[in-house]
């Protein structure tokens, strides 16, 4: 075993693209098109969709502002929690991986559960082969794991085919429509006041937002990257314009097809079926179904993307003494953290495995209750990134007013609406369950909590590994 292990950096040569295809990828788009958009029209404002979209991309842009102008200064694949150590304290900053690491664990585990119904469905579908859900979820980790082994670089092509793939029959139906339509066929009702105002715009957005999640991968992989001062602020761009455009113009030919005064009605009745019937009308019954395949290998590469995500906080974690020391240890051969990885799979295993044995369901608790958990941490941090950019560049003076303040304290405004938006409602969004409401609530906020309180015990009694956090910004 010894000559597997090592403890150094992480190394690759990831491009511009391949870090792009990770996040797109974590977004899942197809699965945002299919499952996400649903929620934002029947929660939100119906045909208003599209303006949610627009609105969530452009505080993600004014975000990506100061979370580029700040990369520069971070130099690990620490994420968000190096930026908000870097501007809040190593405190705060602990506090943030604690949270980062837990909201993505509760999101991926989500994942881990929805796929296993919707590949057990597509199997009883095609080939009349009924296999419970739970043993599909648990191949799924296996395989995941086995990917997570190997050098980056097969994830990275794994996911650029199924993202092309998922991309490509959501830009058919696309093209298909201004063949037939024109682009004077785009309703442009869809941005008027009274389709806008018609629901709720607030929880429109923090959905529209929730199709960004995996947005920090582009600094993640920071160690795997061929020339990071570069690649890293281009990828970060690029992946929010595209995530944006795509997801614009596909909801707006749906809105378009359907009807704006139409589209909160058909939704609320068809519900997750909403966008195949839509794309059936356009391609025909045998590409809905291929729509249905696409649909498993897109949550799949979106699970890989988040595995890969969990597994590199775990190893930054690992290797300054936080978490143990293995999860740090690097494959001589692949350059994986190939530790953590097992890590993080046989944790998948074991949390599923308990839930299974619990019996809950696998959409209505383990799917909903999971990621609603997860993005709701997964805004707060957001937050608190912004407010970290502020603060660094407010006491070291560098960098222009639009970049270092005016930018950030946007995003900042946009994201505290839609968080708010979030808690507000969160007891709808996990079913009605106020109990269930307040146990999430109390979830993230004792992990974060947690992750200060180790940070200060370090701090008296380690303070040693507590100086070396400095190395995590």
């Amino acid at each position: 075993m010894d000559n597997l292990n090592k403890q150094e950096s992480l190394s690759g040569s990831l491009g511009i693209l391949s870090i792009v295809f990770m996040v797109i990828a974590t977004a899942a788009p197809l699965t945002v098109m299919v499952a996400v958009t649903p929620l934002i029209i029947t929660l939100g404002n119906g045909g208003g969709v599209v303006f949610d979209i627009m609105v969530a991309t452009i505080i993600m842009l004014l975000f990506s502002v100061g979370f580029v102008a700040m990369s520069k200064y971070i130099d690990n694949a620490g994420a968000f929690y190096a930026f908000i150590q870097k501007g809040l304290g190593r405190s705060l900053g602990l506090g943030s991986a604690s949270l980062a690491w837990v909201s993505y664990l509760f999101i991926l585990i989500a994942l881990e559960a929805y796929i296993g119904v919707a590949f057990s469905d597509l199997l009883k579908n095609f080939l009349g082969i009924e296999i419970p859900w739970w043993i599909l979820s648990l191949l799924v980790i296996s395989i995941v794991g086995y990917l997570g082994y190997r050098h980056i670089e097969l994830s990275s092509k794994f996911l650029g085919v199924a993202l092309v793939a998922e991309i490509a029959v959501v830009l058919i139906v696309d093209l298909l429509f201004f063949q037939k339509n024109g682009v004077t066929g785009l309703a442009s009702s869809a941005f008027s006041m009274n389709v806008v105002s018609s629901g709720s715009i607030g929880l429109g957005i923090m959905f529209a937002i929730f199709g960004f999640i995996g947005f920090e991968s582009t600094v993640i992989f920071r160690e795997e990257a061929k020339d990071p001062q570069k690649t890293i602020p281009r990828a970060t761009y690029l992946a929010v314009i595209l995530v944006g455009l795509f997801y614009c113009l596909s909801t707006w030919c749906l809105v378009s097809i359907v009807g704006p005064d139409k589209i909160m009605a058909f939704t609320t009745q068809h519900g997750e079926n909403t966008y195949l019937l839509v794309a059936e009308q356009y391609l025909g019954k045998f590409f809905s179904d291929i729509i249905l395949v696409l649909l498993v290998t897109s949550l799949f590469a979106c699970i890989l993307s988040l595995h890969n995500v969990v597994v590199r906080y775990q190893y930054v974690l690992g290797k300054f003494g936080v978490l143990p020391s293995g999860l740090s240890k690097v494959h001589v051969k692949h350059n994986s953290p190939y530790m953590s990885s097992a890590t993080q799979s046989v944790s998948s295993f074991v949390i599923l495995g308990t839930l299974i044995f619990f019996q809950w369901d696998p959409v209505a608790n383990i799917y909903t209750w999971g990621a609603m958990a997860g993005t709701l941490g997964y805004m707060f941090i957001l937050s608190l990134t912004c407010i970290s950019v502020v603060v660094f560049f407010l006491k070291n003076k560098e960098g222009s007013l639009w970049k270092t303040f005016i930018a950030p304290m946007l995003g900042l405004l946009g994201l505290l609406f839609c968080l708010g938006m979030a808690i507000i409602n969160l007891p709808a969004l996990v079913g009605d369950s106020t109990i269930v409401a307040k146990v999430v609530g109390l979830v993230l906020v004792c992990t974060f909590c947690l992750g200060v309180l180790i940070a200060n015990i370090m701090k008296i009694k380690s303070p040693q590994k507590f100086d070396r956090l400095k190395e995590l910004a």
